[in-house]
């Protein structure tokens, strides 16, 4: 029932046996939640108007994503707090309160045109996805990141303090990561000035087994009068061992993006496997959309070797 805007309320005293997925994103005039089904896996209340979880949502043995809006009150419900896996925050937010820490589960955090938020505190260790959208006031991160599976999206929030934009750059990150910024940042010692390839020479008298880079670009469009626009594309590098012309194995060298921006940088990281040279190609490309390329791009090696 995802927006309908105009639902007030749902039925009462019936359980729905069969009931596992409810969606009610976006029902802005729904105020109240009944108990429907005990079955439901995955609930959705972002964007409604409830300020009230029910006490029997903590026996409900098979939830397991529970999505919804922050309240000022939702503090009063500590069973709901123990549950909540995505959180997205109101636009007229000023500051996230410290007990969201409390949230153990919390595994999203959605900022979405939160135009008076100046800061983010510490979050769960859980967490591992924040996507923050317009927030036009954003400047500090006062947290770190602890997840090894965290995901960092940070779009047209142009006020960022640079501590935090090198936190966000730097983090090690299961997918990519996003940020304001219109050129490759000076820490990215390789640098090409177009979808193409660039070459590093490496230090290391004895190559360890894996060896892991960080990578960024900057896209531009290429056609502004383009009507449609699917708004993704794919962004992958090749790695070739230049003293052998032979491509080199690698993990997590391509990536789907969306949403394409312009003014914003994208890093990733990538991991190769048994090189047996010092000097590396490492070679740009995108496809499945001719409306975007990468324009400037830039690597540089991360030195300490997770294992």
């Amino acid at each position: 029932m995802r927006g309908c805007s105009k639902l007030e309320a749902l039925p009462t005293n019936i359980n729905l046996k069969s009931l596992w997925h409810l969606n009610l994103t976006d029902c802005s005039q729904l105020k109240s939640f009944p108990e429907i089904s005990t079955h439901i896996k995955d609930l959705w209340l972002t964007g409604t108007s409830i300020k009230e979880v029910p006490l029997s949502i903590r026996s409900w043995s098979g939830l397991s994503q529970f999505h919804i809006s922050y309240f000022e009150s939702l503090k009063e419900f500590p069973h709901a707090l123990d549950i909540i896996t995505e959180l997205q925050l109101n636009e007229d937010i000023q500051e996230v309160v410290p007990w969201v820490k409390e949230m153990s589960r919390l595994r999203k955090l959605r900022l979405h045109n939160c135009k008076n938020l100046v800061s983010l505190p510490q979050f769960s260790d859980s967490l591992y996805d924040i996507t923050a959208y317009n927030c036009q006031s954003l400047e500090r991160l006062d947290c770190s990141f602890n997840n090894p599976e965290i995901r960092l999206k940070f779009m047209n929030c142009f006020k960022l303090n640079q501590e935090a934009r090198d936190l966000i750059m730097h983090t090690s990150t299961s997918d990519y990561a996003v940020l304001p910024g219109t050129q490759v940042p000076a820490c990215f010692n390789h640098r090409a000035t177009a979808e193409g390839s660039l070459t590093i020479k490496l230090n290391e008298s004895s190559l360890p087994k894996s060896l892991r880079f960080k990578a960024c670009f900057i896209l531009v469009k290429t056609n502004e009068e383009t009507v449609y626009d699917h708004g993704w594309m794919s962004v992958y590098i090749k790695i070739m061992d230049k003293q052998i012309d032979l491509e080199v194995l690698c993990k997590l060298c391509g990536h789907f993006i969306d949403p394409l921006l312009t003014k914003h940088i994208y890093t990733f990281e990538v991991e190769a496997e048994d090189v047996t040279s010092t000097e590396l190609l490492f070679q740009f490309a995108s496809g499945y959309n001719d409306n975007w390329k990468i324009g400037e791009c830039g690597v540089y090696q991360i030195l300490e070797v997770q294992r």
